[in-house]
């Protein structure tokens, strides 16, 4: 009988710390639901741009190509558009070492969205990998939506097509500064612009005057700083517009490319 009550109490006693134990629990749990700052937590982590792999050939071109379909190489048929002509130029006939870091030019891009993307981490983190950059842009902010046959009275007008020129100004600057901000060094090529309808009548003079009005104060720009370069394409395209000039009569063609190539490793140091 002794013995019987022994065991009920120790039944009673493990049921008295079970109690316990859970009463514990319940109210640390209350406790944390109540007030969850009083329990700490593990800082979230926070993701980071890799580190930019150190350049193993200083003698390498490593390129980034920015801006709008000019870079992207529309109007070429082989696809290869000015960039990928420079670099077989550089390998080919000047046997240097050329990487393509990566070209992130897109079709219809304007001037200040190329200065609103260049804020953009994953650019800067491509810039920062180059020595060279390639750059066209400011082409659609005069002559986005123009047609030959489509030709508007503000598209002829003079005034409004400086206005357009000087907003392209402005931002293109602001892109400009935004490019050396991410990369101190690298030597920075902007391709100028031309008049792909100098061979109309109604848009020969409009048109040349306008783009030489932004290429002007594109290489006012360029010229305060030391490891920019202008590259003039209006009197190429001017004496060969129809040979040098797509199908879509507004993109270079594939000779015309090839031009523009040839006048960038001419003017490489």
């Amino acid at each position: 009988m002794k013995r019987k009550n022994t065991l009920w109490s120790v039944i009673v006693y493990i049921g008295i710390i079970c109690s316990v134990l859970f009463l514990a629990g319940f109210g640390l749990g209350v406790t944390n639901i109540m007030s969850p700052g009083s329990v700490p937590f593990t800082e979230k982590p926070q993701l980071a741009t890799p580190e930019v792999p150190e350049n193993a050939n200083p003698e390498e071109y490593r390129i980034v190509a920015l801006g709008d379909s000019l870079t992207k190489g529309t109007g070429d048929d082989t696809g290869k558009g000015y960039v990928r002509r420079t670099m077989e130029k550089l390998s080919k006939e000047q046997a240097h070492s050329v990487t393509l870091v990566n070209n992130l030019a897109i079709n219809g891009l304007r001037a200040d969205q190329l200065a609103e993307r260049l804020k953009e981490e994953h650019i800067g983190y491509s810039l920062k990998q180059a020595n060279l950059i390639l750059l066209t842009i400011g082409g659609n902010d005069l002559f986005q939506g123009a047609q030959s046959e489509q030709l508007s009275s503000a598209t002829l007008n003079i005034e409004y097509l400086n206005k357009k020129a000087d907003e392209s100004i402005s931002s293109m600057q602001s892109a400009l500064k935004e490019i050396r901000a991410w990369n101190k060094e690298a030597l920075i090529v902007m391709v100028g612009l031309y008049n792909p309808f100098s061979n109309l009548t109604e848009m020969k003079t409009v048109g040349n005057q306008v783009v030489e009005r932004w290429n002007h104060a594109a290489q006012e720009i360029i010229n305060k700083d030391s490891n920019m370069m202008l590259i003039p394409t209006q009197d190429l395209f001017e004496r060969n517009i129809g040979k040098y000039i797509a199908a879509d009569h507004f993109h270079p063609n594939g000779l015309g490319y090839d031009a523009i190539a040839t006048r960038i490793v001419q003017s490489l140091p």
